[in-house]
């Protein structure tokens, strides 16, 4: 599929989560503890998408250490503002479940991306949202998706954060057919779910692919029953 646009795009990860397959393109430092982390693969998607695409969130040697959790916010409400794409990357601890979600950041990013914001006076409509399941420290993808015994995949939405998972197969006219071997429904296509699932391994891949398949869902948001709160 050829590029026709060059996209702002944000990425919203669990930035110490060492539950994740190491990359050997990238050796872990004192940042991370010496771990391999999902920061390593938004390095990756850096390097991927560089010359196709604008990457509006944090770098690597962006310090923040000083900054107050305000200060944050606001400055991540600005880079979402400036974007049209939104990758959120799904790693097995993402979620923390001894903290409340309101103070966790990656819900919080999601719902602001999930809005049409105004900054000045300028307004911003809801970006497209892509979320891409890594790898865990041992390869495997079962945490965020499984291959059910009737041969058909199936996205483990319980285990995100609900405003992902209730952005996944939320589509207003259901795209679905009867399985044979499990005699349920299952959805098909790339039109199901307004946060459209991928696994890591499709995603380098052809990125572009599914970068423009959210765009279009982007532009089409009312065929979705989106929901945006926490």
């Amino acid at each position: 599929m050829s590029l026709t646009t060059s996209r702002k795009i944000f990425l919203s990860y669990k930035y110490r989560d060492t539950n994740v397959q190491e990359l050997s393109e990238y050796l872990p430092d004192e940042d991370t503890d010496y771990m391999h982390t999902p920061r390593h693969y938004v390095d990756y998607i850096i390097d991927l998408i560089g010359s196709d695409h604008i990457y509006k969130g944090e770098k690597s040697d962006d310090d923040a250490s000083h900054l107050s959790d305000d200060s944050i916010d606001s400055r991540l409400k600005a880079k979402i503002f400036d974007s049209s794409i939104t990758l959120v990357l799904l790693s097995p601890n993402m979620w923390e479940k001894n903290k409340l979600i309101k103070n966790q950041w990656i819900p919080q990013e999601i719902s602001y991306s999930l809005r049409t914001k105004t900054r000045n006076g300028v307004v911003s409509k809801h970006n497209g949202i892509l979320a891409v399941a890594l790898p865990d420290y041992y390869g495997s993808y079962d945490y965020a998706v499984i291959k059910k015994p009737c041969g058909v995949t199936q996205w483990q939405t319980y285990s995100y954060f609900p405003i992902i998972g209730n952005n996944m197969f939320n589509r207003k006219i259901k795209n679905q057919e009867p399985c044979s071997g499990c005699f349920s429904n299952h959805h098909y296509g790339y039109n199901h779910s307004y946060i459209h699932p991928v696994k890591w391994d499709d995603f380098i891949i052809n990125h572009n692919l599914f970068i423009d398949l959210v765009a279009g869902h982007r532009d089409n948001i009312d065929n979705f029953e989106v929901v945006k709160s926490l």
